[in-house]
């Protein structure tokens, strides 16, 4: 029997133009993107970041890649976790005991353990930079939390120390196959020291208005050099899915 096919198609022009007119009414209190709910109403999410989850945008690019490419028996790492949304989508297909998320603002532990528990899902979150060795860093915080960095990117941003701790150690002590990287510019010091050898897939957002041009290409140069290819059919604007061929 030939399965039915959805009334609306998600992501069409149908649901954007209904969601155009809720948006103008009270909101629920949850938004479920690709699978995953999310909450609309946290102090975490400022309004920019509100719309974006109501109109499913939010992370969309990234969550149509990991979509797409995860298998059940990838070991995800998720570098700068957000609310966890990503972290939640990796775990619904590979289980939660093979997902592991890291996230330097400290303001966002509460949302994170939140959106984990709508969705059933418990990967394991530390929150802490990942790095060249073991340090203090100063992580600059901006009041919408998707801007905030390693990289003061306002004169409005908030200083704090974060916890460091060695990004190669916990790639050989996790062995991940799935790497998912979103640090607001802080890609290009992150890989500069990197020892990938475990890892074979990449989705990876690169930030040309922070590093510009020739750091972003300088860094996809240094993942070629590694054995990665770019998969050319799935860029989607300024994010990327790179792997390792299998022989």
């Amino acid at each position: 029997m030939k399965k039915a096919k959805p009334m609306i198609r998600p992501g069409g022009k149908t649901e954007k133009r209904i969601k155009t007119l809720l948006w103008r009414f009270p909101k629920a209190d949850f938004s479920t993107n690709f699978g995953v709910r999310l909450p609309l109403k946290h102090p975490a999410i400022t309004p920019p970041i509100l719309k974006d989850i109501f109109f499913g945008v939010y992370e969309s690019k990234e969550a149509e890649l990991v979509g797409k490419r995860i298998a059940t028996d990838d070991v995800v790492m998720e570098i700068g976790a957000g609310i966890g949304f990503l972290s939640a989508l990796a775990a619904k297909v590979t289980g939660s005991e093979r997902v592991f998320a890291y996230e330097a603002n400290p303001q966002l532990m509460d949302v994170i353990k939140h959106v984990h528990g709508l969705n059933q899902v418990a990967p394991t979150v530390s929150n802490v930079l990942l790095g060249d060795g073991e340090a203090e860093r100063t992580f600059w915080l901006e009041k919408d939390y998707w801007a905030s960095s390693l990289i003061q990117g306002s004169p409005d941003a908030t200083p704090i120390q974060v916890r460091q701790i060695d990004l190669n150690q916990e790639i050989e002590r996790i062995r991940p196959t799935f790497l998912i990287l979103d640090i607001e510019g802080g890609e290009y010091e992150l890989l500069r020291h990197a020892r990938l050898d475990p890892i074979r897939k990449i989705v990876i957002e690169v930030h040309p208005h922070v590093l510009g041009y020739h750091r972003i290409s300088e860094m996809l140069g240094w993942l070629f050099a590694a054995g990665f290819a770019l998969d050319l059919g799935v860029i989607r604007k300024n994010v990327f899915y790179l792997f390792k061929e299998t022989a």
